[in-house]
């Protein structure tokens, strides 16, 4: 359940405050009261309040100069202004200081609960685009680098030339590839860059709630729903809606999308009323859809109106001239963040990197990356440094990793852990052989078996 509205009253006529506080009482909010602007002010440096309900002409403190006191210490907080008569130049000038309404004080019970409710709707909405801004501008901060490999070539050639039109775009690729990144790309290209970029990942919503999330829903349209609530396509009039894993979606919401994508219009869970949005819709998923769509587990209309522009990622292990530059990217990123000296990649690491399958793609060398530049101390990250699965994984080619034999696979696991053992231990032997339980002689035998024989050679 959503958390209760919390208002300040401030009106000198006490009949007028608990009037008010009686009707916001029945609508499901809590209400405190306070006699002047002094007072109110007073209340609201104590206290966090959702919305003030304000009256104009108080002894003291006026409204308005209550207002712009109130909007300068506490702009978050909405203020409706209150009058027994309807003054507009007083209105006008109330709006412009920075008041969401102006409500004369002859109104009915159910026009005042209204109009709160509507306020703290336009507040909520207000706070969750800001939320969203402040999403994407951490996202801008973070350049993109979608590659240089022939493969992404063509893949950024088609995103710059359909960024600026109005179509709806479909991207597919494996877990990882990077779908989110290509359609941000696409949304800071488009006309609609200005406006708000809202991703949904569909099978994160459970599913009796995903109608809700996706279109909204009125108050008191199923059990718990106290309040209107705006759904990511209202979130993302103006900009760009990105609805990852698509093919996960059920058939009964998949006409809804349908649509929604075909009318430019949606209706709330428990509305009367189709709403009209202006925004661009990319979809992503890592799923065969057309197969779905055999299935009978994927409408073939919604896929065809998906597919105006498809996009394919291809995945890292198809595009290797790019991990080097990908590698030192996300190994610079994360070392910025976390405060560190920049730090690079020795060949040797970055031919392991390279040799590597990357079953979790692009995000999975990003993790990588990551860590290293959390543990690793030194200014380099050696091969030795990094996980034993690369060890392990001396070639990427499908083939050649079939071929590879038990034996060589253990060979190659235990050239990398005596590196690391050798590194912990600054590289002298007879440390290291003591702390593996194992034979001076056998290690120095080992060692020059696997060409490590002369790397810091304290003998």
């Amino acid at each position: 359940m959503s958390r209760v509205a919390t208002i300040l009253i401030v009106d000198d006529d006490p009949t007028i405050r608990q009037n008010i506080h009686f009707i916001l009482e029945k609508g499901g909010m809590k209400s405190a009261m306070a006699s002047s602007g002094e007072e109110g002010l007073q209340r609201m440096r104590t206290t966090a309040f959702d919305l003030v309900l304000l009256d104009v002409q108080m002894p003291g403190m006026g409204g308005l100069e209550a207002l712009r006191i109130m909007r300068e210490r506490h702009p978050d907080v909405g203020v409706i202004m209150l009058s027994v008569l309807k003054d507009i130049a007083v209105a006008v000038e109330a709006m412009h200081t920075g008041a969401l309404d102006y409500v004369t004080k002859d109104f009915s019970p159910p026009e005042l609960i209204a109009r709160v409710r509507k306020t703290l709707l336009q507040l909520r909405a207000g706070r969750e685009l800001e939320r969203l801004h402040d999403v994407e501008e951490k996202h801008i901060a973070r350049p993109m680098v979608l590659g240089n490999s022939p493969r992404m070539r063509g893949v950024v050639q088609v995103a710059d030339k359909i960024a600026p039109k109005p179509v709806t775009v479909l991207i597919t690729g494996d877990t990882g590839t990077g779908k989110e990144v290509l359609a941000r790309y696409i949304h800071a290209r488009s006309d609609r860059k200005t406006g708000p970029f809202v991703a949904v990942n569909l099978p994160g919503i459970p599913n009796n709630l995903v109608e809700s999330e996706l279109f909204g829903h009125e108050r008191g349209a199923f059990t718990g729903a106290d309040r209107q609530k705006l759904g990511k396509f209202e979130l993302a009039n103006g900009g760009t809606l990105f609805l990852d894993e698509i093919g996960d979606l059920a058939m009964d919401l998949q006409s809804k999308i349908l649509r929604a994508l075909q009318e430019h219009e949606i209706e709330r869970v428990g509305g009367e009323k189709p709403i009209q949005l202006d925004l661009r819709v990319i979809c992503a998923t890592n799923r065969d859809l057309p197969a779905r769509v055999q299935e009978g587990l994927f409408r073939e209309d919604l896929y065809w109106r998906l597919k105006v522009v498809p996009i394919e990622l291809p995945p890292l292990r198809e595009r290797r001239e790019d991990i080097r530059d990908l590698a030192q990217h996300f190994l610079a990123r994360a070392g910025a963040e976390h405060g560190r000296p920049a730090q690079s990649i020795s060949d040797g690491a970055l031919q392991m990197l390279e040799r590597y399958r990357w079953p979790g793609n692009i995000r999975e060398l990003e993790n990588v990356m990551s860590r290293m530049a959390v543990v690793c101390d030194s200014q380099v990250i050696e091969e030795t440094d990094l996980p034993y699965d690369f060890a392990l994984a001396p070639a990427a080619k499908e083939q050649e990793i079939e071929e590879q034999s038990l034996e060589a696979a253990m060979l190659a696991f235990e050239k990398n852990f005596l590196r690391k053992a050798l590194k912990r231990n600054n590289w002298q032997k007879k440390v290291t052989a003591e702390e593996l339980k194992i034979g001076y002689s056998t290690l120095k035998a080992k060692l020059k078996s696997y060409g490590l024989a002369n790397e810091d050679d304290e003998d």
